[in-house]
Protein backbone atom coordinates (compact mmCIF):
# COMPACT_ATOMS: atom_id res chain seq x y z
CA UNK A 1 0.00 0.00 0.00
CA UNK A 2 1.04 3.57 -0.64
CA UNK A 3 1.33 6.20 2.07
CA UNK A 4 -1.97 7.95 2.78
CA UNK A 5 -2.80 11.63 3.30
CA UNK A 6 -6.00 12.88 4.92
CA UNK A 7 -8.00 16.10 4.81
CA UNK A 8 -7.63 17.69 8.25
CA UNK A 9 -10.70 18.74 10.25
CA UNK A 10 -10.46 22.31 11.59
CA UNK A 11 -12.15 22.84 14.95
CA UNK A 12 -13.18 26.35 16.05
CA UNK A 13 -13.02 26.72 19.84
CA UNK A 14 -13.63 29.40 22.45
CA UNK A 15 -9.90 29.34 23.27
CA UNK A 16 -8.51 28.92 19.73
CA UNK A 17 -5.62 30.94 18.29
CA UNK A 18 -4.03 31.59 14.89
CA UNK A 19 -0.96 29.33 14.71
CA UNK A 20 -2.71 26.37 13.09
CA UNK A 21 -3.90 28.38 10.08
CA UNK A 22 -0.54 30.17 9.82
CA UNK A 23 1.44 26.91 9.79
CA UNK A 24 -0.87 25.44 7.17
CA UNK A 25 -0.97 28.69 5.11
CA UNK A 26 -4.78 28.68 5.06
CA UNK A 27 -6.09 32.00 3.77
CA UNK A 28 -9.81 31.10 4.00
CA UNK A 29 -9.84 29.39 7.41
CA UNK A 30 -12.31 30.43 10.14
CA UNK A 31 -11.18 32.43 13.17
CA UNK A 32 -10.16 30.82 16.47
CA UNK A 33 -9.09 27.46 15.08
CA UNK A 34 -8.08 25.71 18.28
CA UNK A 35 -7.48 22.28 16.77
CA UNK A 36 -6.66 20.66 13.47
CA UNK A 37 -7.54 16.98 13.61
CA UNK A 38 -4.92 15.55 11.28
CA UNK A 39 -5.84 11.88 11.46
CA UNK A 40 -9.02 10.74 13.18
CA UNK A 41 -11.16 7.61 13.16
CA UNK A 42 -13.74 8.95 15.62
CA UNK A 43 -17.30 8.22 14.39
CA UNK A 44 -18.79 11.46 13.09
CA UNK A 45 -15.35 13.09 12.97
CA UNK A 46 -13.41 10.79 10.66
CA UNK A 47 -10.80 12.36 8.43
CA UNK A 48 -11.15 11.42 4.76
CA UNK A 49 -8.35 10.31 2.44
CA UNK A 50 -7.43 13.37 0.40
CA UNK A 51 -6.10 11.83 -2.83
CA UNK A 52 -5.07 8.66 -4.60
CA UNK A 53 -7.00 5.42 -5.12
CA UNK A 54 -8.65 5.60 -1.68
CA UNK A 55 -9.78 9.24 -1.96
CA UNK A 56 -12.86 9.99 0.16
CA UNK A 57 -12.60 6.84 2.30
CA UNK A 58 -12.50 6.82 6.10
CA UNK A 59 -10.06 4.97 8.30
CA UNK A 60 -12.69 2.42 9.32
CA UNK A 61 -13.40 1.69 5.64
CA UNK A 62 -9.69 1.32 4.91
CA UNK A 63 -9.18 -1.02 7.86
CA UNK A 64 -12.22 -3.11 6.91
CA UNK A 65 -10.69 -3.63 3.45
CA UNK A 66 -6.97 -3.91 4.23
CA UNK A 67 -6.87 -5.05 7.86
CA UNK A 68 -3.47 -5.96 9.25
CA UNK A 69 -1.58 -4.75 6.16
CA UNK A 70 -2.72 -1.23 7.07
CA UNK A 71 -2.64 -1.14 10.89
CA UNK A 72 -0.54 -4.16 11.86
CA UNK A 73 -1.48 -7.67 12.97
CA UNK A 74 -1.59 -6.95 16.71
CA UNK A 75 -3.49 -3.68 16.29
CA UNK A 76 -6.04 -5.37 14.02
CA UNK A 77 -6.57 -8.20 16.51
CA UNK A 78 -6.82 -5.76 19.41
CA UNK A 79 -8.88 -2.94 17.91
CA UNK A 80 -10.64 -4.32 14.82
CA UNK A 81 -11.78 -1.45 12.58
CA UNK A 82 -11.42 1.13 15.39
CA UNK A 83 -8.38 3.26 14.64
CA UNK A 84 -6.63 3.71 18.00
CA UNK A 85 -5.08 7.18 17.74
CA UNK A 86 -6.12 10.80 17.18
CA UNK A 87 -3.44 13.29 16.06
CA UNK A 88 -3.85 17.09 16.35
CA UNK A 89 -2.20 20.45 16.03
CA UNK A 90 -3.47 22.77 18.81
CA UNK A 91 -3.31 26.57 19.24
CA UNK A 92 -4.36 28.07 22.59
CA UNK A 93 -4.97 31.83 22.64
CA UNK A 94 -6.72 31.34 26.03
CA UNK A 95 -6.55 28.77 28.80
CA UNK A 96 -8.42 25.55 28.21
CA UNK A 97 -10.70 24.29 30.96
CA UNK A 98 -9.33 22.34 33.92
CA UNK A 99 -10.20 18.84 32.78
CA UNK A 100 -9.72 15.11 33.06
CA UNK A 101 -10.27 12.17 30.72
CA UNK A 102 -11.57 8.67 31.50
CA UNK A 103 -9.48 5.53 31.41
CA UNK A 104 -10.38 2.57 29.19
CA UNK A 105 -12.58 0.91 31.84
CA UNK A 106 -14.68 4.03 32.47
CA UNK A 107 -14.93 4.80 28.75
CA UNK A 108 -16.17 1.30 28.03
CA UNK A 109 -18.82 1.64 30.74
CA UNK A 110 -19.94 4.69 28.74
CA UNK A 111 -20.11 2.57 25.57
CA UNK A 112 -16.91 3.98 24.03
CA UNK A 113 -13.94 1.82 22.95
CA UNK A 114 -11.08 3.97 24.28
CA UNK A 115 -10.13 6.03 27.27
CA UNK A 116 -7.93 9.04 26.69
CA UNK A 117 -4.28 9.05 27.61
CA UNK A 118 -2.44 11.75 25.70
CA UNK A 119 0.85 13.57 25.19
CA UNK A 120 1.65 17.13 24.17
CA UNK A 121 4.78 18.39 22.41
CA UNK A 122 5.23 22.16 22.56
CA UNK A 123 6.19 23.75 19.22
CA UNK A 124 6.07 27.35 20.41
CA UNK A 125 5.16 29.13 23.63
CA UNK A 126 4.69 32.74 24.65
CA UNK A 127 6.98 33.98 27.47
CA UNK A 128 4.34 33.59 30.20
CA UNK A 129 2.74 30.39 28.92
CA UNK A 130 1.98 27.60 31.36
CA UNK A 131 0.86 23.99 31.48
CA UNK A 132 -0.98 22.78 34.58
CA UNK A 133 -0.68 19.04 35.15
CA UNK A 134 -1.40 16.93 38.21
CA UNK A 135 -2.05 17.81 41.83
CA UNK A 136 0.73 19.48 43.84
CA UNK A 137 -0.08 17.24 46.83
CA UNK A 138 -2.21 14.15 47.35
CA UNK A 139 -5.83 15.23 47.18
CA UNK A 140 -9.24 13.64 47.80
CA UNK A 141 -12.66 13.40 46.19
CA UNK A 142 -14.18 15.54 48.95
CA UNK A 143 -11.37 18.08 48.67
CA UNK A 144 -11.93 18.25 44.94
CA UNK A 145 -15.67 18.87 45.35
CA UNK A 146 -15.01 21.62 47.91
CA UNK A 147 -12.37 23.31 45.73
CA UNK A 148 -14.77 23.37 42.77
CA UNK A 149 -17.42 24.94 44.96
CA UNK A 150 -15.17 27.66 46.39
CA UNK A 151 -13.18 28.29 43.18
CA UNK A 152 -9.79 27.22 44.55
CA UNK A 153 -9.13 24.20 42.32
CA UNK A 154 -6.36 25.91 40.34
CA UNK A 155 -4.34 26.40 43.55
CA UNK A 156 -4.09 22.61 43.93
CA UNK A 157 -2.53 22.04 40.49
CA UNK A 158 1.15 21.78 39.65
CA UNK A 159 2.23 24.54 37.26
CA UNK A 160 4.93 24.23 34.56
CA UNK A 161 6.39 27.04 32.45
CA UNK A 162 6.41 25.97 28.79
CA UNK A 163 9.06 26.35 26.09
CA UNK A 164 9.55 24.99 22.58
CA UNK A 165 10.63 21.36 22.82
CA UNK A 166 8.83 20.61 26.08
CA UNK A 167 6.90 17.35 26.21
CA UNK A 168 4.15 16.33 28.64
CA UNK A 169 2.51 12.96 29.20
CA UNK A 170 -1.02 13.00 30.65
CA UNK A 171 -2.32 9.52 31.50
CA UNK A 172 -6.08 9.06 31.67
CA UNK A 173 -7.39 10.21 35.04
CA UNK A 174 -4.81 12.96 35.54
CA UNK A 175 -6.07 16.52 35.94
CA UNK A 176 -4.60 19.15 33.61
CA UNK A 177 -5.07 22.48 31.86
CA UNK A 178 -3.18 23.68 28.78
CA UNK A 179 -2.57 27.36 29.35
CA UNK A 180 -2.81 30.21 26.87
CA UNK A 181 -0.08 30.99 24.34
CA UNK A 182 0.89 27.41 23.54
CA UNK A 183 1.16 25.90 20.06
CA UNK A 184 1.57 22.14 20.17
CA UNK A 185 1.07 18.70 18.71
CA UNK A 186 -1.19 16.39 20.69
CA UNK A 187 -1.22 12.62 20.22
CA UNK A 188 -3.89 10.72 22.11
CA UNK A 189 -6.05 7.67 22.21
CA UNK A 190 -9.01 7.91 19.86
CA UNK A 191 -11.49 9.55 22.23
CA UNK A 192 -13.23 12.89 22.61
CA UNK A 193 -14.40 12.27 26.19
CA UNK A 194 -13.43 15.34 28.22
CA UNK A 195 -14.81 16.14 31.67
CA UNK A 196 -14.56 19.82 32.56
CA UNK A 197 -13.87 20.21 36.27
CA UNK A 198 -13.72 24.02 36.12
CA UNK A 199 -13.91 26.59 33.32
CA UNK A 200 -13.25 29.98 34.97
CA UNK A 201 -16.96 30.86 34.69
CA UNK A 202 -16.52 31.53 30.96
CA UNK A 203 -19.50 32.02 28.68
CA UNK A 204 -19.96 30.81 25.13
CA UNK A 205 -21.01 32.89 22.09
CA UNK A 206 -24.64 32.71 23.28
CA UNK A 207 -23.75 34.04 26.73
CA UNK A 208 -24.23 30.70 28.46
CA UNK A 209 -21.73 29.22 30.90
CA UNK A 210 -20.13 26.15 29.39
CA UNK A 211 -21.24 22.84 30.83
CA UNK A 212 -19.19 21.34 33.65
CA UNK A 213 -18.96 17.62 34.41
CA UNK A 214 -18.32 17.64 38.15
CA UNK A 215 -19.56 14.13 38.96
CA UNK A 216 -17.92 12.47 35.94
CA UNK A 217 -14.62 14.23 36.66
CA UNK A 218 -14.77 13.11 40.29
CA UNK A 219 -15.22 9.51 39.14
CA UNK A 220 -12.42 9.72 36.58
CA UNK A 221 -9.82 11.55 38.68
CA UNK A 222 -6.67 10.01 40.10
CA UNK A 223 -6.10 12.06 43.28
CA UNK A 224 -2.47 11.06 43.84
CA UNK A 225 0.29 13.62 43.37
CA UNK A 226 2.98 12.49 40.92
CA UNK A 227 6.55 13.89 40.71
CA UNK A 228 6.07 15.42 37.26
CA UNK A 229 4.19 15.12 33.98
CA UNK A 230 7.04 16.72 32.07
CA UNK A 231 8.91 14.18 29.93
CA UNK A 232 12.69 14.27 30.24
CA UNK A 233 14.19 12.91 27.05
CA UNK A 234 17.59 12.54 25.40
CA UNK A 235 17.63 14.83 22.38
CA UNK A 236 19.56 13.33 19.46
CA UNK A 237 19.87 15.38 16.25
CA UNK A 238 19.79 13.43 12.99
CA UNK A 239 18.27 10.35 14.59
CA UNK A 240 15.14 9.33 16.50
CA UNK A 241 14.72 10.76 20.01
CA UNK A 242 12.27 8.70 22.08
CA UNK A 243 9.67 10.89 23.79
CA UNK A 244 6.94 8.48 24.92
CA UNK A 245 6.68 4.68 25.06
CA UNK A 246 3.45 3.50 26.72
CA UNK A 247 1.08 0.63 25.88
CA UNK A 248 -1.23 3.01 24.00
CA UNK A 249 1.37 4.59 21.68
CA UNK A 250 5.01 5.39 20.99
CA UNK A 251 6.22 8.87 19.98
CA UNK A 252 9.64 9.79 18.63
CA UNK A 253 11.11 13.14 17.60
CA UNK A 254 13.07 13.75 14.39
CA UNK A 255 15.18 16.87 13.85
CA UNK A 256 16.98 16.04 10.63
CA UNK A 257 19.58 17.92 8.58
CA UNK A 258 21.14 14.91 6.84
CA UNK A 259 19.65 11.83 5.16
CA UNK A 260 18.43 9.24 7.65
CA UNK A 261 17.32 5.63 7.03
CA UNK A 262 14.62 4.34 9.40
CA UNK A 263 14.01 0.58 9.60
CA UNK A 264 10.39 -0.54 10.14
CA UNK A 265 10.83 -4.18 9.06
CA UNK A 266 9.92 -5.46 12.54
CA UNK A 267 7.42 -2.71 13.46
CA UNK A 268 3.97 -4.28 13.50
CA UNK A 269 2.04 -1.02 13.15
CA UNK A 270 1.08 1.86 10.90
CA UNK A 271 3.51 4.81 11.16
CA UNK A 272 2.38 8.45 11.28
CA UNK A 273 4.65 11.44 10.58
CA UNK A 274 3.50 14.89 11.75
CA UNK A 275 5.74 17.56 10.20
CA UNK A 276 6.05 20.92 11.92
CA UNK A 277 9.14 22.58 10.42
CA UNK A 278 10.94 22.39 7.08
CA UNK A 279 10.23 19.61 4.59
CA UNK A 280 11.57 16.29 3.37
CA UNK A 281 11.36 13.76 0.58
CA UNK A 282 10.40 10.43 2.13
CA UNK A 283 11.45 7.32 0.18
CA UNK A 284 9.76 4.03 1.13
CA UNK A 285 8.79 0.63 -0.32
CA UNK A 286 6.22 2.02 -2.78
CA UNK A 287 8.15 5.06 -4.02
CA UNK A 288 8.53 8.50 -2.49
CA UNK A 289 6.35 11.26 -1.08
CA UNK A 290 6.99 14.88 -0.13
CA UNK A 291 6.01 16.10 3.35
CA UNK A 292 6.18 19.71 4.53
CA UNK A 293 5.47 21.54 7.79
CA UNK A 294 1.81 21.58 8.81
CA UNK A 295 1.01 18.26 7.14
CA UNK A 296 0.68 14.65 8.26
CA UNK A 297 0.99 11.30 6.52
CA UNK A 298 0.30 7.67 7.42
CA UNK A 299 2.51 4.81 6.24
CA UNK A 300 0.79 1.40 6.29
CA UNK A 301 2.13 -1.44 8.45
CA UNK A 302 3.44 -3.13 5.29
CA UNK A 303 6.11 -0.39 5.07
CA UNK A 304 9.57 -1.80 5.85
CA UNK A 305 11.69 1.37 5.66
CA UNK A 306 11.59 5.14 5.22
CA UNK A 307 14.58 7.15 4.04
CA UNK A 308 14.27 10.78 5.09
CA UNK A 309 15.97 13.30 2.80
CA UNK A 310 15.53 16.73 4.43
CA UNK A 311 15.09 19.89 2.41
CA UNK A 312 17.46 22.85 2.41
CA UNK A 313 16.16 24.10 5.77
CA UNK A 314 16.03 20.73 7.50
CA UNK A 315 13.06 18.68 8.63
CA UNK A 316 11.36 18.40 12.01
CA UNK A 317 8.55 15.98 12.74
CA UNK A 318 7.01 13.67 15.30
CA UNK A 319 6.52 9.98 14.53
CA UNK A 320 3.89 7.87 16.27
CA UNK A 321 2.69 4.28 16.13
CA UNK A 322 1.14 1.60 18.34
Amino acid sequence: MKAIRFDALLKTTIWGGEEVTELKHLSQAPLQVGESWEISGLPGDETLVSDGEFKGQTLSQLIATHGASLVGKHNYERYGTNFPLLVKFMSTAKDLSIQVHPDDAMAQRMGHPFGKSEMQYILHAQPESRFYAGFNADFSADGYSQSVQDGSLMAHLKCHATHAGDCFLIPAGHIHCIGSGNFLIEIQQSSNDTFRAYDFDRRDAQGQRRELHIAQAREALDFHAYPTHRVHYDHKPDTASLLVDIPEFVVRLYEIEHTLNVDYATTDSFIIYIAYEGDALLHYDEGDVHLSAGHTILFPASTTFVRIEPGAHGFKALETYC
